[in-house]
């Protein structure tokens, strides 16, 4: 092989090693470009994740305080209900009382 020819290949050879060269810089470009989008993406799900579950857990809470206050109201409502059901019984044997008196000295009169 003449000298010339070995140049020519050796030219050769060295444009297809940086061709080579920039199309590997190339494909690594695109990988950090798709690895960076997918660790965004992760990211951006933890992130709505993280809020979901923090919105999970004050609702919750909001649900547990919710739930204790109408414990609480039911709780008074019944009391309520009750002193008004003694109170009403209470009347009701006054007036029973009233009106057997009332009845006996009707007949004993």
């Amino acid at each position: 092989m003449s000298m010339e020819k070995i140049v020519s290949v050796s030219e050769r050879l060295e444009r297809l090693l940086e061709e080579a060269e920039r199309e590997v810089e190339r494909m690594i470009e695109e990988a950090k470009v798709k690895a960076e989008e997918i660790v965004r993406r992760a990211r951006e799900e933890a992130e709505n994740l993280r809020l979901k579950m923090e919105q999970g857990g004050e609702m919750a809470s909001i649900l547990e305080k919710a739930e204790e206050e109408a414990r609480r109201e039911a709780e008074e409502l019944l009391r309520r209900y009750n002193e008004r059901i003694g109170e009403m019984k209470s009347r009701a044997e006054k007036n029973i009382d009233e009106a057997v008196k009332a009845v006996l000295k009707e007949v004993l009169a």
